[in-house]
């Protein structure tokens, strides 16, 4: 825990925002929902007696502040959520007892979650700071780590959770929404003039032009062995050429790595997994990794921008200052990744299998691999145990 006294005067000048909430009584319940099956529900209940500050500070992150004097008494919140085990049920319940709960909820009763959707939260939000410290790397970038941590979050079912009767809703991206549906509608595409091998072209963002088998277009939404996406995937790609640039890229993009690399079965933050062999991976040339990066940063702005609307401007008569105005810990946490400059800094994880902590440096650090000198010489210790063993 962070104590510095001299910050407990001048701190909130230089601070990008403060937030002001409570501390919690937090519990958790184990609900049986048969013999082989259960699950945990968080309940907690804020504590009018238990106030507590943040603020953020672009060298120390969203950090917690004493209402005694004014010094840090937890830095890097983000970090600190992040960095809880997916099964570490009372790693939620402690950091919720020390920073309150990620949404406001109420002093005279309890308000519930399950562990899924505090799971969902969490990796989201993990996966968006990954996806970013990944995508800044200076050494060579693992751009199949990255094709993962796009594709995941851009994938994802979103969730809607009702918290003290207000509402929040995950991201929703705009190749799944209604703001941009995929179309099934075949038009003026089946007519085109095919060359003497019976292909067309299609313009194209990534390849400038691109030509598709006009067999293959008219007569692939007969195969059993793709599904709906894919056929509709097809069909977007050759008669959307006139969609806005964001929703284009995207779908050249898939359609490319569907149709060129292989039919993705399921996709999580660290592999994919396929529906067919062999896989062409040399499709996934440098082109579609120039695209993926695109790509990745679009997918990026859109989880963090939707969930900004807890954010506010607001001007302060009193100091006669503009300040912003947050609505929960959780609009906080993402306000405060709103803020990262992973041209400067990016998030690492920490390389200490059993520790796992998500720590910020360099990006021009390519050695510091782990977040503190004890868990870099417990790596080392266990290696050498490990390799005297064999």
């Amino acid at each position: 825990m962070k104590n510095n006294s001299n910050l407990n005067e001048n701190f909130y000048q230089d601070c990008l925002f403060t937030f002001e909430s409570y501390g919690c009584y937090c519990d958790v319940d184990i609900i049986h929902e048969s013999p082989e099956e259960t699950r945990h529900v968080i309940k907690a209940e804020a504590l009018s007696s238990k106030p507590i500050k943040f603020a953020f500070q672009p060298k120390d992150g969203l950090v917690r502040i004493s209402n005694k004097n004014g010094s840090v008494e937890e830095s890097n919140i983000l970090s600190s959520f992040i960095s809880i085990k997916e099964n570490d049920i009372d790693g939620y319940r402690k950091f919720f007892e020390r920073n309150g709960f990620l949404f406001p909820i109420g002093k005279d009763k309890f308000e519930e979650l399950d562990d899924e959707s505090i799971l969902l939260l969490m990796n989201k939000m993990k996966t968006t700071v990954e996806l970013m410290s990944q995508i800044s790397e200076v050494d060579r970038k693992n751009y199949k780590k990255i094709l993962c941590l796009t594709l995941s979050l851009l994938f994802a079912q979103p969730a809607v959770l009702n918290i003290a009767g207000k509402e929040y809703k995950t991201c929703d991206h705009k190749l799944l929404n209604n703001e941009f549906k995929i179309s099934n509608d075949i038009t003026s595409k089946s007519f085109m003039k095919c060359d003497e091998n019976r292909m067309f072209e299609v313009k194209d963002s990534i390849y400038g032009t691109f030509k598709v088998h006009y067999d293959e277009y008219r007569h692939y939404d007969s195969y059993e062995e793709v599904d709906d996406f894919e056929k509709a995937l097809m069909h977007s790609y050759v008669n959307h050429e006139d969609a806005p640039h964001k929703e284009r890229l995207l779908i050249e993009f898939l359609y490319h790595f569907y149709y060129g690399v292989g039919f993705i079965r399921t996709i999580t933050a660290d592999d994919i997994e396929f529906r067919s062999c062999p896989v062409k991976w040399d499709a996934f040339d440098g082109k579609m990794k120039d695209a993926l990066i695109e790509v990745a940063k679009i997918v990026i702005a859109e989880e963090i921008n939707s969930n900004l609307d807890g954010v506010h401007a607001e001007y302060d008569s009193n100091v006669m200052e503009p300040r912003w105005k947050v609505d929960s810990l959780l609009s906080a946490l993402y306000f405060s990744i709103f803020y990262m400059k992973p041209n400067i800094e990016i998030t690492r994880q920490c390389a200490n299998p059993t520790c796992g902590r998500y720590f910020t440096v360099s990006r021009t650090s390519s050695k510091k691999k782990y977040c503190c000198d004890d868990c870099r010489n417990r790596a080392l210790q266990n290696r050498y145990r490990a390799k005297h063993r064999k």
